[in-house]
């Protein structure tokens, strides 16, 4: 009597399903971590664009109530009042009419002066890595900061991101400024 444990062939089908088993584990472990590192991340869309922003650490984002701040996404320390205005990143999407951005800042600017003939201005230092960003504040100590960016995705897209925070009657925390830049270096421009 001679047993048949499967022999060579019954070797290679279990070999082979081993081998289809673990690239499945691979690929499902791959795309839970994936998944988990997009967690923080938002898809804000319209009628014409669609872009991602990160979400700042300790901070959440909505696009629901973004409207009352004519913005397409607001974001807000966790933990504060959705009444509290202070320290809320605001994004907006605009329609770009050339590629002179600096002409832009430069004209909030003159309005601000019309506004507010105190105001003061100072540069920003925050960057974004696939695009032209130029970044203010103008403030007048005492009344009001505001964190004014804007992000140019370039040449041949019709689309300008404008990133502002108002920090009140005072210069925005280092956790403030923080979040800031992490949301105007995350921006990126998915449909134009």
């Amino acid at each position: 009597m001679r047993l048949d444990f499967g022999g060579v062939d019954s070797a290679k089908s279990l070999s082979g399903k081993r081998f289809w088993a673990s690239l499945l584990v691979s690929c499902l472990l791959t795309q839970l971590s994936f998944a988990r590192q997009k967690l923080d991340e938002l898809l804000v869309y319209g009628d014409n664009f669609a872009f991602s922003v990160k979400e700042p650490l300790g901070w959440k984002g909505d696009t629901k109530g973004a409207a009352e701040f004519e913005s397409n996404v607001v974001f807000r320390e966790i933990g504060r009042s959705p009444e509290e205005v202070s320290g809320m990143i605001r994004i907006r999407v605009n329609n770009k009419e050339d590629e002179n951005t600096q002409a832009d800042i430069k004209e909030d600017m003159r309005v601000y002066r019309e506004r507010y003939p105190e105001v003061q201005f100072k540069d920003l230092s925050i960057t974004n890595p696939r695009y032209r960003c130029l970044a203010k504040v103008f403030y007048v100590p005492g009344s009001f900061y505001e964190y004014i960016a804007y992000v140019n995705p370039g040449p041949g897209k019709p689309l300008l991101f404008s990133v502002a925070m108002n920090s009140q009657k005072v210069e925005a925390t280092a956790k403030e400024l923080g979040a800031y830049e992490s949301a105007v270096e995350s921006l990126t421009l998915l449909k134009p």
